[in-house]
């Protein structure tokens, strides 16, 4: 079997797109759990027990270059009234749990 640069290349960029998925799926899973134990720890209901992604950019840090991801999230108060929240990562690590003004 004869490989051309052709084809390692392509099976490279198949791989890093694998790797790419995986690992944004990996820190989705984080941000549920994480997003789910905030909202414990305040007497809050994270609502349809899931996070949706919001935003996903590369950041330049430390001569490194990151993914922000932001993911988006709601929470109850009172089991009636929605509000909106949002968890963000930096690479793999979370940087920010931001909720909206809402009534206990």
């Amino acid at each position: 079997m004869n490989l051309q640069l052709s084809d390692i290349v392509i099976l490279l960029l198949i791989a890093a797109a694998l790797y790419a998925w995986w690992q944004n799926t990996s820190i989705r899973e984080q941000a549920l759990i994480s997003a789910k134990k905030h909202c414990e720890s305040l007497n809050l209901q994270l609502l349809e027990d899931s996070v949706g992604g919001e935003e996903w950019k590369p950041i330049w840090q430390h001569g490194t270059i990151k993914i922000k991801r932001t993911y988006k999230f709601e929470f109850s108060s009172s089991g009636i009234a929605r509000y909106p929240g949002k968890i963000s990562y930096l690479g793999s690590k979370k940087t920010e749990v931001w909720l909206s003004p809402h009534d206990f």
